[in-house]
């Protein structure tokens, strides 16, 4: 099959000045080449109208699938994270950002730091598989192994594509006319880890006016300890993101009642240094990151297949269809979470007692040197868990290893997208397309039922306890004290107050731990129509073109709790089972210590579109394109209309100007609009960093986000030397945003400080109705610690204004022996302007530029000035060697500056540190060095390709942060130095 298959949802892509160089690894396909002299005028990016790559006006990356294998691009997370126009965006492990919860084996891409939900990706051209519920695009679907290239089109696109597009476009686009047979395969070798590697495999094959390809891939990724990197450990008085003050070995109040009356005696628990903590009287400093880790382990699968016919002189088909999964089946998370409420309420001081009867009482007591239950002081009559969390450092019995709490991930899609193609006449071609995914999402996290932990510490915990007596029938007691474990087992230490035949029995832990989380399915029907061609009206460049078109689409949206412990509908209040707080404001707390449950829900949305479009080439040398598109969402979102023009001029053989102006929007996913909620955590400035339940609220009348978008470029292009500058800008407006929550509770900690190292509460503050607080009340002497939830909700947030520049450079020098190719991107991040931001009418953030800072608790995250990449390319015979070097700007701490932009010195208070810690306030800048060299083999019987490369070359550390981690995840990568070895073999 040799005929070029000419439908837009297969765009060859734009003028490709950043597309570097090209340096094939292997020959082009023969049928590519054959197609592309029959007909180079193709469905560029951003346009529905015909065109050629040298007519673009619009500014695109193109990257072939050999640019790919030249850069060492195993994976779409290794390629987004490369690009210069990218921000922060997830697939790296990073559970401790709100952003990135509950998002383990996702993937995404950023665009301009706008938002993953701003930046469209397509498959050929059509809208490509989102994770459930959450309105991005999962890039780990992905099917690297099929693809022929990858256009980044880094402008607004919502007058051609709709929503989702403000920031721009990424298209994945698979390979057309491929016969033969490709396999392929890498492994990369990482210290500390048993490494990550990969596996493909491609067959395609011409029958007539046939094709038919399927491939298949594989990609595993190890598990990555943080204690295999010493950047991810620093001692409390540095960095105390990473330290909770609720442990085992926690604070207990032991109570005697004595002959002169009750008695009660604080007794904090042994080994908190011993066992790798820092104790600051009365509490033990616990730090759960050596539990955790850098990467998890994951395994990726992905099956595509697609058939291209051409049925007729003047009628094609196509499809392709798409199986993914991505399996997290043990992540790591702290051995247990904290407490933020417990049986009797909210507050994590003193949610739990301990029953005197408890076995290990009479062994604590002894190691405390405490007279024993009816000993002089009497009987002990109750023993108070002041400050606890359940295992701490003596770690989960249920992970003997790691001593880790492990949760699991698992996402899995599949994806169908067919269309045919008619040529009505020599000038009209109509296009009828249909795409439908599915996508499902299992996910949880360990947790601690409290009512359940309650009966264990009295004797009456177990799945097979019978009757009212403790520790019989079944009924087990639960040990809180450090004497239970032989050891920390993340960091390898012997625990020297261990107690042998105290353990925690394993089963007991599973019936009090247990997964608390959701299943999510989204699905999606797109159908478009597209009406392309000449219009028979020429100008003085050439004929007019036109498009016009429809599209439908219809979501549906399900999210249902795993187990009903995590429903809220059957268990609604502070005790499992309990129903007695319904029509309260406690109503849907939940039984868990710390993370919240959900309800079920089902959603659906439809959206309506006409669009069309048309090409005016005015001159010769002088083009103009003008779009417009109408979406109806329906009630309570409505509708909107987007323009969008675009201009290109030849001023001379080697300068070429382009620009675009245009509008363009998204509208609120289902889940924004529905009144229900979700939980996420988040360590809180106001509670000293320590993590707080942040519950997110649907808001019914949010209103589509839009944004006056517009780029002025040029292009000079002189023999082997090219250069393109772009600026761009983004003015929102109704930006969608979930209210800060980290804002909301620093707005009602303004009192004095404590000894805690927070402040008091006001509890006449504006905002204090969305701030649940220990016992339900707020009180004299409540601080920021107490905090236990924090109400957030989506709502259409201030005015942002960005803007920038990219800038793409490359020179060919054919040096006789080979080509060497010297080039570079960067892109300079010029504002990120947020206006102020109220919430009920309170004002909680400033106006503030988010460029140069790590906006660790505010939009849109990390932002860089600079971000660029350079490279030095050789080609020569069958060797194509490549050394590149990716440079991230460093950031500030933008939490270490007051209300007025004065600077806070020291930027961290900590407690029990008197002089504070100013570690991460300038993260400092990120530059990786890589070594690519690629070899194909002298032999006739296959086309062979050797790859080795040294990634990360100096072993470059990530930039410090005071997160959790020690480091930024969003500059650099925590991998540290790597290699790699692949075999791609072509037959």
């Amino acid at each position: 099959m040799t005929r070029l298959t000419l439908r837009h949802s297969c765009a060859l892509g734009a003028l490709a000045i950043a597309a570097l160089s090209a340096a094939p690894a292997f020959a082009q396909d023969e049928g590519v080449e054959a197609a592309a002299q029959e007909d180079n005028r193709i469905v560029v990016t951003g346009s529905y109208i015909r065109g050629t790559p040298e007519d673009a006006a619009l500014p695109v990356d193109v990257l072939s699938t050999e640019e790919l294998q030249n850069k060492g691009i195993t994976s779409p997370l290794e390629l987004i994270k490369e690009l210069p126009s990218v921000g922060s965006v997830l697939g790296d492990t990073n559970q401790f950002s709100t952003a990135a919860q509950g998002f383990q084996g996702n993937g995404s891409i950023n665009l301009r730091g706008l938002g993953q939900t701003r930046t469209l990706v397509l498959l050929n051209g059509k809208r490509m598989i989102q994770a459930p519920g959450d309105g991005f695009t999962d890039t780990n679907f992905i099917p690297l192994f099929a693809l022929q290239r990858v256009e980044i089109l880094k402008d607004g696109a919502a007058a051609t594509y709709g929503s989702d597009a403000i920031a721009g476009v990424a298209n994945f686009i698979t390979r057309t006319n491929f016969d033969g047979v490709e396999v392929a395969g890498d492994w990369t070798f990482i210290d500390g880890s048993d490494g990550n590697y990969s596996i493909s495999g491609l067959i395609g094959k011409n029958f007539g006016d046939v094709n038919v390809m399927i491939g298949a891939g594989w990609q595993h990724r190890s598990e990555l300890a943080t204690t295999a990197r010493d950047y991810t450990s620093q001692t409390y008085d540095v960095n105390a993101s990473g330290y909770s003050a609720l442990a085992t070995p926690g604070l207990f109040a032991v109570t005697y009642l004595g002959a002169g009356g009750l008695n009660t005696v604080f007794a904090p628990d042994q080994g908190c240094n011993e066992l790798g903590g820092f104790y600051t009287a009365p509490v033990c400093r616990f730090t759960y990151i050596p539990f955790d880790n850098i990467t998890e382990d994951e395994d990726r699968y992905q099956v595509y297949a697609q058939v291209e016919a051409d049925l007729s002189d003047t009628v094609r088909w196509h499809a392709g269809a798409l199986w993914a999964k991505t399996d997290l089946e043990s992540l790591n998370y702290s051995p247990a979470f904290p407490p933020t409420q417990g049986p009797n309420g909210s507050g994590f001081v003193s949610a739990f007692t301990t029953s005197p009867a408890n076995p290990a009482v009479a062994a604590f007591l002894a190691q405390q040197g405490l007279p024993p239950s009816g000993g002089v002081n009497g009987p002990v009559v109750r023993v108070t868990n002041v400050y606890y969390r359940p295992f701490g450092f003596i770690g989960n019995p249920l992970d003997p290893e790691r001593g880790s709490g492990t949760g699991l991930a698992k996402n899995n899609a599949w994806r169908i997208s067919t269309g045919l193609e008619f040529d009505l006449n020599e000038n009209l071609v109509l296009n009828v397309d249909g795409t439908y995914w599915r996508s499902a999402r299992t996910a949880y996290a360990p947790g601690i039922v409290g009512s359940r932990l309650q009966a264990a510490l009295n004797g009456l915990g177990g799945a097979n306890c019978t009757g009212t007596t403790p520790g019989a029938n079944g009924c087990q007691f639960f040990n809180p004290f450090v004497l239970a474990g032989p050891s920390n087992p993340a960091l390898g230490i012997t625990n020297p107050y261990y107690v042998p035949g105290f353990e925690n029995d394993p089963e007991l832990v599973s019936w009090l731990q247990i997964p608390n989380g959701t299943f999510q399915r989204e699905e999606q029907w797109v159908g478009d129509i597209v009406l392309s061609g000449g219009t028979g009206w020429e100008l003085g460049g050439g004929e007019v073109a036109f498009a016009l078109g429809a599209q439908y689409r219809k979501n549906n949206f399900m999210s249902r709790p795993l187990r009903d412990e995590s429903n809220l509908d059957i268990n609604p209040c502070f005790i499992e089972g309990d129903l007695s707080c319904v029509g309260t404001a406690t109503e849907g707390v939940g039984p868990f210590i710390f993370l919240g449950g959900t309800r079920p829900v089902s959603l659906d949305q439809s959206v309506y579109a006409l669009f069309g479009e048309v090409q005016l080439p005015i001159l010769d040398n002088l083009e103009l394109t003008a779009a417009v598109r109408f979406e109806d969402y329906g009630s309570p979102i409505g509708s909107t209309i987007n323009p969008k023009a675009a201009v290109r001029f030849e001023a001379t053989d080697w300068l070429t100007l382009r620009g675009s102006i245009g509008t363009t929007f998204r509208g609120p996913l289902a889940s924004n609009v529905d009144s229900n909620f979700v939980t996420a955590l988040q360590g809180l400035t106001a509670a000293g960093g320590n993590y707080k339940s942040v519950d997110i609220y649907g808001n019914p009348n949010l209103d589509p986000e839009t944004a006056l978008t517009y780029n002025l470029g040029f292009i000079v292009e002189t023999g082997g030397f090219t250069f393109s500058a772009d600026y761009w800008t983004y003015d929102f407006k109704d930006q969608i945003v979930i209210t800060p929550a980290d804002a909301i509770a620093s707005s009602v900690a303004t009192g004095a400080l404590t000894a805690n190292g927070t402040q008091l509460i006001d509890c006449n503050a504006a905002l204090i109705g969305l701030i649940t607080l220990s016992g339900n009340a707020c009180t004299a002497t409540s601080t920021g610690l107490d905090i236990a939830r924090v109400r957030t909700q989506f709502v259409n947030g201030p005015d942002v204004k960005v803007r920038g520049i990219d800038f793409a450079t490359n020179y060919d020098i054919e040096a006789g022996f080979g080509v060497i190719s010297i080039g570079a991107n960067a892109t300079w991040n010029l504002a990120y302007k947020t206006d102020d931001f109220f919430v009920n009418d309170v004002l909680v953030s400033s106006a503030y530029d988010a460029v140069g800072f790590g906006n660790y608790f505010r939009d849109p995250g990390t932002l860089p000035e600079w971000r660029a990449n350079g490279y030095v390319n050789l080609r020569t015979g069958g060797l194509n060697a490549r050394y590149s070097i990716n440079y991230i700007d460093g950031v500030t701490d933008e939490r270490c500056f007051d209300a007025s932009g004065a600077r806070i010195d020291p930027c961290f208070t900590i407690a029990g540190v008197p002089e504070g810690s100013n570690y991460g306030v300038e993260s400092g800048s990120y530059t990786q060095h890589d070594l690519v060299l690629n070899y194909t083999l002298p032999v006739q019987f296959a086309e062979v390709q050797l790859t080795a490369a040294v990634l990360n070359i100096f072993d470059e550390e990530p930039a410090q942060a005071y997160l959790p981690l020690g480091y930024n995840p969003f500059i650099g990568n925590g991998i540290g130095r790597n290699f790699r070895l692949g075999l791609r073999t072509r037959f």
